[in-house]
């Protein structure tokens, strides 16, 4: 649904939800931040610039440059 841009269905309130006698109503958490980081972690390609002098230290000190790109957004937005 949302890759076709359609509108996510909001969720029930259990109070108004009508059920049978002797049923119970299940609580489903759903997080759909941490669905897209556990399903949707395709690859997507940038490119950047950083001074020479950055690149030849880094390189020299084996740093993996996207897992450090990758962990600065992500404690920058927030995410785990």
């Amino acid at each position: 649904m949302e890759a076709e841009k359609a509108e996510l269905p909001v969720a029930s309130r259990p109070q108004d939800i009508k059920s049978e006698p002797d049923s119970f109503l299940v609580v489903v958490e759903f997080d759909m931040e941490e669905y897209r980081r556990m399903h949707c972690s395709k690859a997507i390609k940038k490119t950047l610039s950083i001074p020479e002098w950055l690149n030849e230290i880094a390189m020299k000190k084996n740093i993996n440059f996207s897992q450090v790109l990758q962990e600065a957004l992500m404690e920058k937005i927030g995410v785990r």
